[in-house]
C-alpha cells in the first residue's frame, strides 16, 4: 500500500519561533505533535523571503528567476508557471494520487495538477481588542474546515496527496497596520524580550537596500515612531497569531487520526517563509536575507520517516521538497528540478551534501526594485546587491545572530570572493541574469536620514497608489 502525504505550510513563520527549534516563549502544542517523530531539518532556506516567489518555487522546484515569479506582482507583473515546467501536483496526480490543496494558493500557477478549494474566509470570534483578526485568520478556519471535511468523507481507495495551506501567522502584517506609529495597544500586557540584535552597532555598513526598507515596505514604515514595547507587543502578537495556526493543524492532525489513515501517512511541516521577529528594530520581512526571515522551519514524520532525536544539521532549501516527496512516494522525479532529494537523510541515512543555499530578492510589488542574491554554505552568508554594489558578510557558525557585518573587513576578502565565486557558478547553471539586472529607486525614497526610526510619511507603495488612484 503506498503512503498518503499531508503537506501542511504555515506563512511568514521562521524556524526561530518555534519550540521544536528552541524556543521558549510559544507555545505550539500541535506542532510539537509533529516534531516529537520527526526527522527535524536545521538549516532550510526560502528561494525568496516574499510569498508568491516562495510559494511558486517549491511546488516547481524552480528558482523564482527561471519561472519568472520576481514578485507580489503590481507595478512588477507575474508570469504564471510554464507549462513545460513539471509540478509537484501533475507529478503525483499522474502517478495515482488523488491531489488536493486548501488554503491560500499565491502561487502563480504553480500548484498546477491538484485541486485547488476556492478561498473563502469562516467566522472567527476576536478575544482580544489586542489581537485584530482579519482573513488571513478567517482563511485559516474554512480551510481548516474543508480538509477536515475531505478526511472525514473521503472513500477511495487512491493515496492522496493533501495540502493543508495555512496563512497565520501572516496576520501580524495587518497587526502592524492597527497599531501603525503611535497608536497604544494597551491590550498586550505579557511581553517577551526583545531578541539580542534588536539593536546592531553597525547598520551603516548594511547594504543601503537594506537601511531603507521602510522606504519600499509599508509596514516597516508603520514602525518609525514605535518605542520598545510596541516591538514587544509586535513579538506577542506574533506568537498569539502563530498559535492560532497551531489550533488549526490540531483540528486536521485529530481529523487524521479519526480517519484510520495517521499510520500510513507522511506528514510534511514547513514555511514559505520567516518573519524578522524584531530583530534590527525590523518587522515582517522584505528585501533582506537575515537568518529569522529566510530560514525556515522543515519537518517530516509518520509513514516512511525515521524519527531521530537530534535536529539534522547540513543545509536544505524548500526547493528539495520536490524531488524527495518524490523519491519517497516511489513516484518519478521529473527533470530540470532545482532541489536535492535529500531522503536519505528522512529514512537513517546521510543527509547529501552540497556546496550552498541560494536566495533571491527582486522586489516586493515593482515600486523600488534593488536586486540581491544569497549564499549560505557551511560557515558563512553572503549577500550582494546591485544598488551601489553593497554587499554583506557574517560568519553564521560563531555569529548566528548577524551582529556583525564582515564585508568591510579586508582580512575576510578571501571568503568573499569564494562566497562569490559560489554565487558565479549558480548564475551560469541555472541562466541566472542576475548581473544584467536594473536597480530602480526613485531618489526620493533614499533622502532621509538612514535608519528606520528616521522615515517620515508614507512609503513608496502608498505614494504610487495614491498617484494612480488620481
Amino acid at each position: 500500500m503506498r503512503q498518503n502525504f499531508l503537506l501542511i505550510v504555515t506563512d511568514q513563520l521562521t524556524w526561530r519561533a518555534l519550540p521544536a527549534y528552541g524556543n521558549t516563549w510559544a507555545h505550539t502544542p500541535n506542532i510539537d505533535r509533529i516534531a516529537k517523530n520527526s526527522a527535524k531539518i536545521d538549516a532550510c532556506y526560502t528561494p525568496c523571503p516574499l510569498c508568491q516567489p516562495a510559494r511558486a518555487a517549491p511546488w516547481s522546484s524552480k528558482y523564482p528567476h527561471q519561472i519568472n515569479v520576481l514578485s507580489n506582482g503590481r507595478n512588477c507583473p507575474v508570469s504564471q508557471v510554464p507549462q513545460s515546467v513539471a509540478t509537484l501536483g501533475e507529478a503525483f496526480a499522474n502517478a495515482g494520487y488523488e491531489t488536493v490543496h486548501f488554503g491560500k494558493t499565491h502561487d502563480a500557477g504553480a500548484l498546477r495538477g491538484f485541486y485547488i478549494e476556492p478561498e473563502k474566509e469562516s467566522h472567527v470570534e476576536q478575544k482580544s481588542k489586542g489581537l485584530p483578526l482579519n482573513f488571513d485568520t478567517y482563511n485559516d478556519r474554512y480551510a481548516t474546515q474543508k480538509a477536515v471535511e475531505y478526511l472525514q468523507k473521503r472513500k477511495s481507495e487512491q493515496p492522496f496527496m493533501m495540502v493543508a495551506d495555512l496563512v497565520n501567522p501572516h496576520n501580524i502584517c495587518g497587526w502592524v497596520g492597527e497599531f501603525v506609529g503611535d497608536k497604544e495597544n494597551p491590550w498586550l500586557t505579557n511581553l517577551p524580550p526583545l531578541p539580542e540584535n534588536f539593536t546592531v552597532d553597525d547598520m551603516h555598513t548594511r547594504p543601503k537596500a537594506v537601511q531603507y526598507i521602510c522606504c519600499s515596505h509599508v509596514r516597516q514604515a508603520q514602525t518609525a515612531e514605535w518605542t520598545d514595547t510596541k516591538f514587544r507587543q509586535y513579538l506577542a502578537a506574533y506568537y498569539a497569531y502563530l498559535e492560532m495556526a497551531d489550533a488549526e493543524i490540531g483540528r486536521i492532525l485529530d481529523a487524521l487520526e479519526a480517519s484510520g489513515e495517521a499510520e500510513n501517512t507522511t506528514i510534511v511541516f514547513f514555511a514559505d517563509h520567516g518573519d524578522s521577529m524584531a530583530a534590527r528594530a525590523r518587522v515582517t520581512k522584505q528585501v533582506d536575507f537575515y537568518e529569522e526571515v529566510s530560514r525556515v522551519p522543515m519537518m517530516f514524520c509518520g509513514a516512511g520517516i525515521t524519527p531521530q532525536k537530534n535536529t539534522i544539521k547540513g543545509l536544505a532549501s524548500l526547493l528539495d521538497l520536490f524531488p524527495t516527496l518524490c523519491k519517497l512516494g516511489g513516484v518519478e522525479i521529473p527533470n530540470g528540478v532545482e532541489g536535492m532529494d535529500i531522503s536519505p537523510v528522512l529514512t537513517g541515512g546521510e543527509m547529501p551534501k552540497r556546496d550552498c543555499v541560494i536566495s533571491e530578492w527582486h522586489t516586493e510589488w515593482g515600486y523600488t526594485t534593488s536586486p540581491a542574491r544569497m549564499v549560505r554554505n557551511e560557515n558563512y552568508k553572503y549577500m550582494r546587491y546591485l544598488e551601489n554594489g553593497d554587499t554583506e558578510l557574517y560568519d553564521i557558525k560563531n555569529d548566528p545572530l548577524e551582529k556583525v557585518n564582515l564585508s568591510p573587513d579586508e582580512k575576510y576578502d578571501d571568503v568573499k570572493r569564494e562566497m562569490e565565486a559560489l554565487l558565479q557558478q549558480h548564475i551560469a547553471k541555472t541562466n541566472d541574469g542576475f548581473d544584467a539586472l536594473t536597480v530602480s529607486v526613485d531618489p526620493r525614497w533614499r533622502s532621509h536620514k538612514a535608519g528606520y526610526h528616521n522615515h517620515k510619511g508614507i512609503a513608496a507603495p502608498q505614494y504610487d497608489a495614491a498617484k494612480e488612484a488620481k
